[in-house]
């Protein structure tokens, strides 16, 4: 082992992941700090953005601690980060409020005003995004609208990305990926729209200079270095969106690979050589980290949060494999049983913001068992009814690469490839988001001249693989009829709520 290194941190809703990697791309050292998320009410949800730069802080000088040459060996530093927040900053970059996070769904009335100005579908097609309240645009109007005081203060509008490159570069910069998840970026371009710009009434000079996720955009600040022991000419790269970064740490460069990042979420991300649009709006397209592709994507519905609400409100054990041990014994389909996977809305089968999760079909014949393996069912019925949407956007898929924590469930891997009809590949790092940044600090501080030259150095595979089993993926036919059913019947009823 030996230098170069360079740095990439995970920053996710439930905590920051920080890796060192050597130039040949070996993982040489990890980190990582847990924080909260608040729930204030239904449909909110917060984060205080300081948490972020302090769980980086520790993360990074942790990782440094594993470099026997000194800190001067550590040439690049970059951020895979949560994506579609809003952190509504003063001019000095202050947060005046807490963040609203990925899951924050309480900006419906917001969406809904400019819905009556520009159509959804003239929305997608300008920016790529839906227009959706989960949107972080939706989130900053929010602001203005209800808390009026506050964002007369404000002069940036940042998604988490931004903030944490202000942290440590002290630059107000976002890459694509983020900003698109603003919904204000036109993929195509990747400028800024100006027709949505127009409708949103947002002023382009609070938004923050755009980027390509490889752009070395300063070195870090004094502040920054000491708070972490690195090196005062340490190289800062823009990095991207978690969804991003963990697609490009599972190698997933080629059009029709998709990556599955089966986390608290369950974002779903296909490559695609050019920008695509999708008729039913189902899935987005946003720029993809590397610079020469795209990426047909879901941001993603609640996923392996779902399990970890089932573990913590339900098991006796934090222990996923016993959790989920009784579920295969579970015949596929659950014998009638159904799970909306919509604790916070629904992204499948369509974006729908007032959907909530639902156990249907329960009887006195099905045990826990049942229920945890519908809850894994759930999320596959939701997967599957993404990879269809890509389908009809002309986007050939041919296999999934799964990453993240729930990529570790064999069980739940086999469940997907049964329900998609699709083989499934598992990194041998699971945990890929900070991978992809890492690769994006070693592309931007110079030691790799191409993307795709890093993924070859920084990945590889699990040498086993799910494959489909056809009888069961009959059988998961008729099981995903049924779950689509369900939703459809109860969409009036989630209407009222």
């Amino acid at each position: 082992m030996s230098g170069p290194y360079v740095i990439g941190c995970d920053v996710g809703s439930q905590g920051t992941n920080t890796v060192l990697h050597d130039a040949e791309g070996s993982l040489v050292a990890s980190a990582y700090r847990g924080y909260d998320v608040s729930f204030p009410q239904p449909g909110w949800a917060e984060q205080d953005p300081r948490l972020w730069a302090e769980a980086v802080h520790e993360t990074v000088a942790e990782v440094l601690r594993s470099v026997p040459e000194g800190p001067s060996a550590v040439k690049g530093i970059s951020f895979g980060s949560q994506l579609d927040g809003m952190v509504v900053c003063d001019a000095n970059g202050r947060p005046l409020r807490p963040a609203m996070i990925w899951m924050d769904r309480r900006a419906e009335a917001e969406a809904t005003a400019v819905a009556e100005k520009m159509s959804p579908p003239d929305f997608y097609h300008h920016v790529g995004a839906n227009l959706d309240s989960s949107h972080a645009v939706f989130k900053a109007l929010w602001v203005q609208r209800r808390e009026p005081e506050v964002f007369a203060r404000a002069a940036r509008l940042m998604p988490p990305g931004s903030y944490v490159l202000r942290e440590a570069a002290g630059v107000d910069a976002v890459d694509y990926s983020n900003a698109s998840s603003l919904a204000l970026l036109d993929p195509r371009t990747r400028t800024w729209s100006e027709p949505v710009l127009g409708v949103t009434g947002v002023d382009r000079r609070m938004l923050p200079e755009l980027a390509g996720g490889t752009t070395a955009v300063g070195k870090v600040t004094r502040e920054f270095a000491s708070a972490t022991g690195l090196s005062p000419e340490t190289v800062v790269v823009t990095g991207c969106g978690d969804e991003m970064a963990a697609t490009l740490g599972a190698g997933v460069l080629a059009p029709g690979e998709v990556c599955d990042v089966a986390g608290t979420a369950e974002p779903v991300c296909a490559v695609s050589a050019t920008p695509r649009e999708d008729p039913t709006m189902l899935v987005e397209c946003h720029p993809h980290a590397d610079p020469d592709g795209w990426l047909l994507e879901n941001p993603g519905f609640v996923s392996g949060g779902n399990l970890r609400w089932w573990r913590d409100q339900f098991c006796d054990t934090d222990d996923y494999d016993r959790i989920t041990a009784p579920a295969a014994d579970v015949p596929p389909g659950c014998e009638g049983l159904v799970f909306l996977p919509c604790m916070q809305g629904a992204m499948a089968p369509e974006w729908n913001g007032a959907a909530r999760g639902v156990f249907y079909g329960l009887t006195l014949a099905h045990g826990k068992g049942h229920l945890t393996r519908a809850l894994l069912e759930g999320s596959a019925f939701a997967l599957r009814d993404i990879l269809e949407a890509m389908h009809n956007a002309g986007l050939d898929v041919r296999r999934l690469t799964i990453v993240g924590g729930g990529a570790k469930g064999v069980l739940w891997r086999q469940i997907k490839a049964d329900v998609t009809g699709l083989p499934v590949r598992v990194p041998t790092s699971v945990e890929t988001t900070s991978t992809g940044a890492a690769i994006l600090a070693a592309v931007g501080a110079g030691l790799f001249a191409r993307v795709a030259d890093a993924v070859k150095a920084f990945v590889s595979y699990r040498p086993e693989e799910q494959v489909p089993d056809p009888e069961r993926h009959a059988m998961y036919d008729e099981a995903y009829r049924r779950y689509r059913d369900v939703y459809y019947a109860l969409k009036p009823v989630f209407a009222q709520t």
